[in-house]
Order: structure tokens, then C-alpha cells, then sequence
């Protein structure tokens, strides 16, 4: 496993946050609103994948209300995803000064500085994400913050910060997987093995779980398991390129 990447789970949360108003025939919908609307439209496009239509609509939302941090926010992920990224960062900055308490405004400037090395600006706003008390979902900014702090080479912040989001959710899967692949890389054994039993709990297995599942129990001396494991992994993966690498483990010691 690798999970030296980062957990993108900030555009997806800034579209499920939509305003919805109502308004009924003889209403005439105010410029507040009519950004809100502009909003929700412009999430449909992006999540149709059409960064560029959703500017557009965006761009008219914030004529509309200068203030909407919705607008900010969104328009910053498009831009993102077209790669303008001083674009982006102007609207992502802007999000997080219109509403401070915007946990997933913070958290998704957060990740787009990780995103690009620069963990040191990243890390304040990861905090202020998980600082709001109203936030719910903080396991995913301190995850997200978890594997910031891996690609920036500091090992311990990761830990805390993983360690931080199971405190939170303690089945929540991408926390679990970063403490087994560190616990793994750190040939804390019997620590993974824990890891891993939790992690399957929540995922189905896949190949390269279940040779790490082998791998564990194989340094762990506990044959009998490490042969379970090798079994599954024959049987549902028989054509995956970790056979491979469990065929030469097994030949090396004269199990194959």
C-alpha cells in the first residue's frame, strides 16, 4: 500500500454543501439567491466533469453576492481541476476570509497547499477545520493532514494526525490503511497485523491487502495464518501481479 497521496475529499463535500431555497410563482428571487441557485446549478456541471460551464455560472453567482463563500469555493475546485491555480488560490483564500468557520472551505485550501508542497501554509488550515466543533466530518481533514505531513517527511505529525481521525471514527478506512502501510513500513508487525484486522473489517480485500496480510503473519512466524492468506490470495486474485511476488517469496524460503 501507499498512502503517500492525498485524500481529496474536499471537492465532493463543497458540492454536497449546496444552499436549496424555495420560492414560490409570485416570488421574485433576490440577488442572494439567485447566486445560490447559480451554485447549486454550477455543482451539476462539475459533477458532470465541465469545469469551464461551471465557471461561467460561477463568475455570475459572485456578481451576484461578492460574499457567498459557496461561490468562492466551488469556483476555486473548477479552476483547480483546469489547472489555473493562482486562480484557484485566490478563491480558495477568499472562501476561508468571507466564512471563517467554513470547515470545508478550510480544508479544501488545505489540500490544494499540500497538493502543491506546501505543508507549512497547509497545516493552520487543516487545524482551523478541525477546530470547529460543529464539523462532521473531521477524520477526513486530519487524514487529510495525516498524509500532507508523509509527503512532507514528517512521520510523527502523520501519526498524530491519523491517530487524531480514528479518535473520531474509529472504522473510518483511509485512517486505518495510513497507520497500517506506516506501522508495515515500520516493521511494527504486530502493530499491522491489529491494523489490518481493522481495515478488512471495513474493506473488501483486495490483492495487495492480502499480501500484506501474508507478508505480516510470514515475519510474524505465524505460518498457519501467512499459508490462509496466500490461499485467498490464490483464489481471488489468481491473475494479479502480487501472485507474482508471493510465488517468489514462497520459492525463496522452499514453500513453493
Amino acid at each position: 500500500m501507499n498512502v503517500t497521496r492525498v485524500v481529496l475529499i474536499c471537492g465532493l463535500a463543497l458540492l454536497q454543501a449546496c444552499v436549496s431555497t424555495s420560492t414560490t410563482p409570485e416570488h421574485k428571487p433576490t440577488q442572494q439567491e439567485a447566486a445560490v441557485a447559480n451554485v447549486n446549478l454550477a455543482a451539476g456541471y462539475l459533477r458532470q466533469g465541465k469545469p469551464e460551464t461551471a465557471i461561467e455560472i460561477l463568475q455570475r453567482a459572485i456578481k451576484q453576492d461578492p460574499k457567498l463563500a459557496d461561490a468562492h469555493s466551488m469556483i476555486a475546485v473548477a479552476y483547480d481541476q483546469l489547472g489555473s491555480r493562482e486562480d484557484a488560490e485566490t478563491h480558495y483564500k477568499k472562501a476561508t476570509q468571507l466564512e471563517p468557520e467554513n470547515s470545508a472551505a478550510a480544508n479544501a485550501y488545505a489540500v490544494f497547499l499540500c497538493r502543491n508542497a506546501r505543508w507549512k501554509d497547509a497545516e493552520p488550515y487543516f487545524q482551523k477545520a478541525v477546530a470547529n466543533l460543529k464539523y462532521q466530518t473531521p477524520e477526513v481533514s486530519y487524514t487529510n493532514a495525516a498524509v500532507c505531513a508523509l509527503n512532507a517527511g514528517d512521520r510523527e505529525k502523520a501519526e498524530q494526525n491519523f491517530r487524531a481521525a480514528l479518535s473520531r471514527k474509529p472504522n473510518y478506512p483511509d485512517a486505518l490503511e495510513g497507520m497500517l502501510d506506516m506501522s508495515y513500513q515500520d516493521k511494527n508487525y504486530l502493530q499491522a497485523r491489529a491494523f489490518l484486522a481493522r481495515f478488512r473489517d471495513v474493506k473488501p480485500a483486495t490483492a495487495e491487502v492480502l499480501l500484506m496480510c501474508f507478508n505480516i503473519e510470514d515475519q510474524l512466524k505465524n505460518h498457519d495464518a501467512a499459508n490462509r492468506c496466500a490461499a485467498q490470495l490464490r483464489e481471488g486474485f489468481p491473475d494479479s501481479p502480487e501472485i507474482q511476488q508471493l510465488n517468489q517469496v514462497q520459492k525463496r524460503d522452499g514453500r513453493g
